[in-house]
């Protein structure tokens, strides 16, 4: 389950959304960048923006007929936009100027204070039975579990895996958190519907992994 990671300084650099956006990324630069969009709320927001900004022009340049425009720059400008190298170039455009924009509002954003949806995860070894989280589109929401399996540990590594155990997102997880409740925060956003699993690892001194248990749950976005 090793994957490639993705810091935020190479996430925002080379045009990293713009080539996300029109999937110009490869395969492991893309997982490696979808990745990081579940522990960074800037370049996620970067992403939706974007998403939306593109759809909403590639369905301009879709039309295929409208009202007459004036001659000059206005008409010459959503003339411009039906055609697809235009439809790129300004997405492109908006997408870097909006860059700032966005990552202050978020940066923001996360000074007030906030609710979001929370779910208690059981063992999977433990507890029969599913988890189903069920949240809200553009949301995000926290889960919640306990390590009840410990062991003589340096610290303790998590993985969200999917079903076929494609690997979503990786984090650390101190000595400290294992003796408490552990909370992660995810975006729905960027989860993608079905059957998750969380797994935790424990890494002794020496480097040697041990996969301890399994947090099952079923992810669904609410309609």
């Amino acid at each position: 389950m090793n994957a490639r990671v993705m810091n935020h300084e190479e996430a925002t650099s080379n045009f990293t959304v713009e080539r996300y956006l029109l999937g110009e990324l490869t395969e492991n630069d893309r997982d490696a960048y979808e990745e990081h969009l579940f522990s960074c709320p800037v370049c996620f927001e970067q992403v939706k923006a974007g998403t939306e900004f593109v759809g909403q022009v590639r369905q301009i340049g879709a039309e295929e007929a409208g009202p007459a425009v004036q001659p000059g720059f206005m008409g010459s400008l959503m003339s411009g936009l039906r055609q697809p190298v235009a439809v790129v170039a300004f997405a492109l455009l908006f997408c870097a100027i909006g860059m700032n924009v966005y990552q202050s509002r978020i940066i923001n954003g996360f000074h007030r204070a906030q609710v979001t949806p929370a779910f208690f995860l059981n063992d999977g070894a433990r507890a029969g039975g599913t988890q189903q989280v069920t949240v809200p589109r553009n949301t995000r929401f926290e889960l919640k579990f306990q390590l009840l399996q410990k062991g003589p540990y340096a610290r303790y590594e998590g993985q969200l895996v999917t079903e076929s155990g494609k690997l979503k997102s990786s984090f650390p997880v101190s000595l400290e958190q294992a003796s408490e409740t552990i909370n992660l925060l995810l975006d729905s956003q960027v989860m993608g519907e079905g059957a998750h699993q969380i797994v935790i690892q424990g890494v002794t001194a020496d480097g040697k992994i041990s996969e301890l248990t399994r947090y099952p749950f079923n992810f669904h976005l609410q309609e």
